[in-house]
């Protein structure tokens, strides 16, 4: 009978610390962490951003966005090579850096329009050459990392191209035409139109 009395305490011994941790588990409360990408003032940011306003690229008068981009972000360098202008092809063409990261189309900087990423192209990069003046309202960049909200793609910086908007309905059209010296011609007519919540843009260039 002592044997048996000793052996069952034993037993409880040994099982009551493994009911005791099931008891004394703590269930947290779920923590979702997401980066979030809010609409806030500039001042309040704590990164570095340039923003090219509608007017700026009206009173530039140019089909493409990339001299202007050069010209009024600070610390954006954007290479031209070749006589089709900024091109298509590494090696043969222009290349975008930001704060010196970059360089390669497909690296450092990241393009995006209307907050989509724009990664692939012919070559598999973006075509820098068809980002139209005539289509923009605005320009974001971003001058340094951004990877916590971007991804790897944005070590640079990224630009963000927000393209204009058909706030009426019916169909609005545009034309830009523009003679130079040397018989340079650059033409461009966009064509939107908006029914409901259905809305198209189109356009065209020639340099």
């Amino acid at each position: 009978m002592k044997k048996i009395a000793i052996s069952l305490c034993i037993i409880s011994l040994v099982l009551y610390p493994l009911f005791g941790s099931v008891n004394d588990t703590i269930r947290l409360d779920e923590v979702i962490v997401t980066g979030s990408m809010p609409k806030v003032n500039l001042r309040n940011l704590p990164m570095s951003i340039s923003v090219v306003t509608e007017s700026q690229i009206e009173a530039r008068k140019d089909n493409s966005l990339l001299p202007l981009l050069n010209e009024e972000v600070p610390g954006l360098f954007i290479t031209q090579r070749g006589v089709m202008g900024y091109g298509v092809a590494g090696g043969a063409a222009g290349a975008m850096s930001i704060r010196g990261i970059g360089g390669a189309p497909t690296a450092g900087v990241l393009v995006l329009i209307d907050g989509h990423p724009q990664y692939m192209g012919l070559m598999g990069h973006p075509l820098a050459d068809s980002y139209q003046s005539m289509m923009t309202e605005r320009v974001e960049v971003v001058r340094g990392p951004a990877s916590v909200l971007y991804g790897s793609n944005a070590m640079g910086g990224v630009i963000n191209i927000i393209s204009k908007q058909q706030k009426q309905d019916g169909i609005h059209n545009s034309a830009r035409l523009m003679y130079g010296s040397y018989n340079s011609l650059s033409a461009e007519v966009a064509s939107g139109g908006k029914h409901g919540k259905l809305s198209t843009t189109l356009n065209l260039g020639y340099n």
